[in-house]
């Protein structure tokens, strides 16, 4: 037991990714840390939360959503379904930060449209949403800027990359680090 004093704090979420700015804690009088957070501090919470994440939805045709849960399975067969969106972020932030990116999408896209001539009125297609940080839409509309590409098409692309890094031409160390990170997500 100690002694606090309730203040208002930014305190970081519990995953890391994004604050709860100015909200009501608990601080321990010795270690000046937040030993507690009262009720009323949860809507600011929930609220910072929603804030923190945004929103990214797309219809695909189905074959994208196969091979991206095959390339997930294969990478971690243990993996939770919440593996696809893990994969998908971990490839949008390094498309984002490597030098050779936009080439990267353009190639995948020009081989995505070679590879599956798709009619659009037969094929079924699937609704994909997932929340993601804010600094990771930011890296998903600059590299839609620097391609020229909508977010379909996008991300159409980056299964594809993910498809030729993991099931068309394996890479070892990409698909170790893949491994990490399906360890790390859970």
């Amino acid at each position: 037991m100690v002694s606090l004093t309730f203040k208002r704090r930014d305190v970081p979420f519990s995953d890391k990714k994004g604050f709860a700015h100015d909200i009501l804690v608990g601080v321990c009088d010795q270690c000046d840390h937040v030993v507690s957070i009262p009720a009323q501090s949860t809507p600011a919470i929930s609220e910072s939360r929603r804030k923190a994440l945004r929103s990214i939805e797309v219809r695909l045709p189905a074959i994208y959503l196969d091979m991206l849960d095959l390339a997930a399975f294969t990478v971690e067969p243990d993996s939770t379904p919440d593996f696809r969106k893990d994969l998908l972020c971990y490839y949008i932030h390094d498309l984002a930060h490597d030098p050779k990116g936009i080439q990267r999408l353009l190639s995948a896209h020009k081989l995505s449209l070679m590879s599956y001539t798709i009619d659009t009125v037969k094929i079924p297609r699937r609704r994909l949403s997932m929340k993601v940080p804010e600094k990771l839409k930011v890296e998903l509309q600059r590299l839609e800027s620097e391609s020229e590409l909508n977010t379909t098409d996008l991300l159409k692309s980056v299964v594809f990359d993910i498809q030729r890094d993991v099931l068309q031409k394996p890479k070892p160390l990409k698909i170790k680090a893949l491994q990490y990170l399906a360890m790390a997500a859970g």
